[in-house]
């Protein structure tokens, strides 16, 4: 079994108190819940491993002050979690099942560069296989209810006003060829009647 000297257990030892120190449960899309957690039991353990383990009124306070999510509802859960949970363990499955419930239609960074690459072909309990269809007031409620719902209908809206000003711009396009051709057709009658006051002299008696 491998020992770590004195030098390598209080190295160890600084780098768990470091790393707990700046780790921050800020928002989800960038830092999940999860991966707060997880480092936070893996500072626990070194220091634990070390002969320094953390009271667990130490591990709740770090827990609660470190969750600086500023959604209003997870603070007044994170509140609720404080005056409740006495252990570590018990206040990190309460928080979990939260962060389940406000946060499941947060779209991960390697989903969001592309709206239009949405994997899932339902949303809200919309179909959104096809955004060119046609939503009834209904399907845009349930898509107006989240985020990613939001970005999904400001996609759509965005299509069918291109849509909308290229069916105008064809609109115009054809009544300008109807009025160009109604000229040509009056101008004709106009040019033949000229040719023949033109040459009136040769039709008197």
């Amino acid at each position: 079994m491998h020992y770590d000297g004195p030098d390598e257990s209080r190295r160890r030892k600084e780098e768990a108190r470091a790393k707990l120190k700046i780790v921050y449960y800020k928002h989800e899309a960038t830092f999940t819940f999860e991966k707060f957690v997880t480092s936070l039991y893996d500072g626990f353990e070194v220091l634990e491993k070390y002969g320094e383990p953390l009271y667990e009124e130490e591990k709740l306070r770090l827990l609660f002050d470190k969750c600086q999510n500023v959604y209003p509802e997870f603070k007044q859960e994170v509140v609720i979690c404080r005056s409740q949970c006495l252990s570590f363990a018990s206040a990190v499955i309460y928080l979990k099942t939260v962060v389940a419930r406000l946060f499941s239609d947060i779209a991960k960074p390697k989903s969001r560069r592309n709206v239009s690459s949405v994997s899932s072909k339902e949303l809200n309990g919309v179909d959104i296989s096809d955004l060119s269809r046609w939503y009834d007031s209904s399907e845009i409620k349930k898509l107006n209810e989240s985020q990613a719902g939001r970005r999904i209908l400001a996609k759509i809206m965005g299509g069918k006003k291109r849509h909308q000003r290229h069916k105008d711009r064809s609109t115009e396009l054809n009544i300008t060829s109807a009025d160009e051709s109604s000229l040509l057709q009056l101008s004709r009658p106009r040019t033949a009647a000229h040719c023949l006051i033109g040459t009136g002299e040769w039709l008197q008696p």
